[in-house]
């Protein structure tokens, strides 16, 4: 348990990591609440974010469509009351990855987004049951057409590898019965659905299924339930996903012990229970925690729009390809890099020409650096940004 000061300096370094955006005011707000209270301040409920309005969009290019949806989320981000939500929801989404351009829906793109950012926060056996059926995530991977005279693959590797016990810890055979447990797992065919005026969604093909007997991690199997079951009780699950989200919240190269307490935390209580166990935990406030992150480009562009002016579509667009990092739309399953990999010269270029399009000559820069640092040290890993 954290016993240190709780001054807007460490208020400032708790707003960073939970919520991105921030000002000096809100800062100080937070340090006058104490620890405690400015915690649950910041990790109350996600607050819902509004239908994005795609239908006046009908005839738009795809390329548009994308952006209007980054726009749609990035808007929310800088007016909602819950904006450590939305980080959480950008880091599930470099998780659980889906492509804009595989899956060629803005609406189940979306669709994703407001899962992720409902079930995000609360225990991963639930959120991973919606993901299994999540309709972006199985046409992004391949299981919408999975039959049982061919299954795919695709899903159930990334399941293991990605999403749950990480690379290492399952066999050829495991992805091979996860495959043959989805199969049948798909969605309803765009065209009935439109004709039947309601949503693409998940559906259930049973004539698609094998549903003979599979060994999986040692357990026998038929559906997709049960492999979820198999992998929501796996202490490996939660040893994986915890070490990713100190990596997220903390540091680059988190100790193997508090990756060990992490791991017993979120099984019990949840990520926001794991958040709040941190932002409470001593060495979240150690000096050397404070400079080790350094801001995708996303968290960057938030951070300096809260504060500054907005950016026309295109120029948005812009800065996000050429800072490397475009939402609903990740490099790869893996999903984005982190750390030293977002400060390559054109990188670095892009984040330092934001400044003076953004900010006004009167903004606040404490907000993104502690003390009197100058603008070009803001985007340094070193610096305090908000």
């Amino acid at each position: 348990m954290y016993t240190g000061p709780f001054s807007p300096h460490e208020a400032a370094h708790l707003l960073r990591r939970a919520a991105v955006r921030g000002t000096r005011q809100e800062a100080e707000a937070l340090a006058e609440m104490g620890l405690d209270r400015a915690v649950e301040q910041l990790l109350r409920d996600p607050e819902p974010a509004p239908e994005p309005d795609l239908d006046s969009e009908a005839r738009a290019s795809s390329g548009k469509l994308h952006r209007r949806l980054v726009l749609h989320w990035l808007g929310h981000w800088l007016r909602t009351d819950t904006p450590a939500a939305e980080r959480l929801t950008l880091f599930w989404s470099g998780h659980f990855t889906s492509e804009f351009r595989k899956v060629k829906s803005p609406r189940l793109i979306w669709q994703q987004n407001r899962t992720l950012r409902r079930l995000g926060p609360g225990l991963f056996p639930e959120l991973l049951n919606a993901v299994a059926r999540d309709p972006a995530m199985l046409v992004y991977l391949d299981n919408a057409q999975s039959r049982k005279e061919h299954p795919n693959e695709n899903w159930g590797r990334e399941l293991l590898e990605l999403f749950t016990l990480g690379e290492g810890n399952y066999g050829e055979d495991d992805v091979q019965a996860a495959a043959r447990a989805f199969t049948g797992w798909s969605v309803t065919p765009p065209r009935k659905a439109r004709k039947e005026g309601r949503p693409v969604s998940f559906e259930y093909r049973p004539r698609w299924h094998d549903d003979a007997p599979k060994t999986f991690l040692g357990h026998t199997v038929q559906g997709g339930e049960e492999v979820l079951e198999v992998l929501a009780a796996h202490p490996q699950t939660y040893r994986f996903l915890a070490g990713k989200l100190l990596r997220f919240y903390l540091a680059p190269q988190p100790p193997a012990a508090l990756v060990e307490e992490a791991t017993a935390v979120l099984k019990d209580t949840g990520t926001y229970g794991l958040l709040r166990w941190l932002f409470t935990y001593e060495a979240f406030y150690a000096p050397q925690v404070r400079s080790a992150l350094v801001k995708s480009p996303i968290e960057y562009l938030v951070s300096l729009l809260y504060v500054g002016r907005d950016l026309p579509e295109r120029a948005l667009g812009r800065a996000l390809v050429s800072m490397g990092q475009v939402p609903f739309q990740p490099p790869n399953v893996a999903g984005w890099p982190s750390g030293q990999a977002w400060l390559g010269d054109a990188a670095l270029l892009a984040r330092l020409n934001l400044l003076p399009a953004v900010l006004e000559e009167t903004s606040d820069l404490y907000v993104f650096a502690d003390g009197a640092r100058d603008a070009y040290d803001a985007v340094l890993p070193q610096a305090q940004m908000l």
